[in-house]
């Protein structure tokens, strides 16, 4: 499996988890908390526009483990590291910056987890493929 694939796969996961509203107005608020057929003291705000049915918050969690597991085991294979590392390297416009940082921030790694000849290669391929 491909770096995106895995990564649109848990999006779609969590895309349809149920119990999730996002409002950045009081009128979107109670639109979101109307689809849930809930009340404000039915849910908790988990970020920026973000809110969840307190009941699902432990089933949240759980999403949220198994993705981050998911993602820290296929990292270990070289060839997967590689291709997540491209592809953050060109999400965060490295041809442009030249600056790794915001790409291994993105893989929750640092640039001694990374194999040299992996990091030199996905610095190529990051530059070609932009």
């Amino acid at each position: 499996m491909k770096y995106s694939q895995l990564k649109d796969t848990q999006q779609a996961a969590f895309n349809n988890f149920e119990g999730i509203i996002f409002a950045f107005s009081n009128k979107q608020l109670d639109e979101g908390l109307a689809k849930l057929g809930a009340s404000k003291s039915d849910i908790i705000q988990c970020s920026a526009g973000m809110f969840l049915l307190k009941s699902r918050e432990a089933a949240l969690d759980t999403l949220l483990e198994a993705s981050n597991k998911e993602m820290k085991e296929a990292l270990k294979d070289e060839s997967f590291l590689q291709d997540a590392l491209t592809y953050e390297l060109c999400n965060h416009e490295y041809f442009i910056t030249g600056n790794t940082r915001d790409a291994l921030a993105a893989l929750d790694l640092t640039s001694e987890e990374i194999p040299a000849h992996v990091m030199k290669a996905s610095r190529i391929a990051a530059s070609k493929d932009y």
